[in-house]
């Protein structure tokens, strides 16, 4: 009865230990899940360079793509151009681990603005 009851709180205690230092420590502490503290995304305005018309990169990106990293924003512009044929332009911000940059697209290229 005695070992049933202490494997019951030595559980429980596990238990609210994980969730503890899951959502309630800052990202990158010792024991922080990764799931939510290295997260990379780009949110941009992308407009089509000959035209000025905006250009809606969601319409182009896989639909589970919704935090992609700079990296694809990259593949992205360049699958716009060699694809479709759209030189695109535009600016917006990278989020990466622990800090965001501004971005910027020009010349078929993603550069840090």
């Amino acid at each position: 009865m005695v070992d049933t009851v202490a494997a019951a709180v030595l559980g429980a205690g596990a238990v609210v230990w994980l969730v503890w230092r899951g959502f309630c420590t800052p990202p990158g502490s010792f024991g922080s899940w990764a799931m939510f503290s290295h997260t990379n995304a780009y949110r941009v305005r992308l407009y089509d360079a000959a035209d000025g018309q905006p250009v809606c990169p969601w319409t182009y990106e896989p639909r589970h793509g919704f935090l992609n990293s700079v990296e694809g924003l990259d593949d992205l512009v360049r699958y716009l151009e060699e694809e479709h044929g759209r030189r695109v332009v535009g600016e917006g911000v990278a989020l990466l681990p622990f800090t965001s940059v501004r971005i910027a697209v020009r010349g078929g290229r993603v550069l840090r603005a």
